[in-house]
C-alpha cells in the first residue's frame, strides 16, 4: 500500500498515472482491512494465538520485506515509469496474495476470499494494461498476463459453486 501510494505521489503530474497508482494503493488498503477483520474475529473467538491454518515461510516474508524496503528507498527523481511497473509486478508475483487467500479459505471466509480475488484480478488487469501502454517489454507483459489468467482461473473456480446453487 505504501509503495503504491508513493508511486501515486511520484507520478502525480499525470492524472491517469496518479489515479492508477492511487487505486492500487486503495485496493491494498482493502486487503489490509480484510486481514484486520479476520484477526479481530479470531481474537473474539479466542483462537488468535493458535497455530495458523496455513504455512507461512519466513523466507517468503523476508523476501517481500526486502523488496519493499529496496523499492521504497529508491530516489523518486530516478524512478522511471517502466521501473515502477516492473516493481509492481514483482510485488504482485510474490505469493503473499495466495497466502492471504489460503488464510481466508481456511477460516471459511469465502465471501471475503472471492472479494479479494476479484480485486486482485481487477488490479492485475489494470497493471497489464499500463504495462502494455507504457513499456516496450513483451516479457514483462506476458508475465503479468499469466498472473492475471492464474488468478482469473482461481476466481472462476470459487464463483462456480455459487452459479450452481438453486435460487
Amino acid at each position: 500500500m505504501a509503495l503504491y501510494a508513493r508511486f501515486a505521489k511520484i507520478f502525480s503530474a499525470d492524472p491517469t498515472l496518479h489515479e492508477f497508482w492511487f487505486n492500487m494503493a486503495r485496493d491494498e488498503a482493502r486487503h489490509v482491512g480484510a486481514l484486520d477483520l479476520v484477526s479481530t474475529v479470531l481474537e473474539i473467538e479466542g483462537v488468535l494465538d493458535k497455530p495458523s491454518p496455513i504455512a507461512m515461510r519466513a523466507e517468503d516474508v523476508e523476501r517481500l520485506r526486502s523488496l519493499l524496503a529496496r523499492c521504497l528507498s529508491q530516489p523518486a527523481e530516478t524512478l522511471r515509469l517502466e521501473r515502477a511497473l516492473a516493481i509492481a509486478l514483482e510485488v504482485e508475483e510474490t505469493e503473499l496474495e495466495d497466502m492471504v487467500g489460503d488464510l481466508l479459505q481456511a477460516l471459511k471466509q469465502n465471501d471475503e476470499y472471492e472479494r479479494c480475488q476479484r480485486l486482485l484480478v481487477h488490479d492485475l488487469g489494470e497493471l497489464s494494461y499500463m504495462i502494455e501502454q507504457h513499456c516496450h517489454d513483451p516479457a514483462l507483459l506476458q508475465r503479468c498476463d499469466e498472473l492475471v489468467n492464474h488468478h482469473a482461473e482461481i476466481l472462476r473456480h470459487c464463483a462456480a459453486p455459487q452459479l450452481t446453487k438453486p435460487q
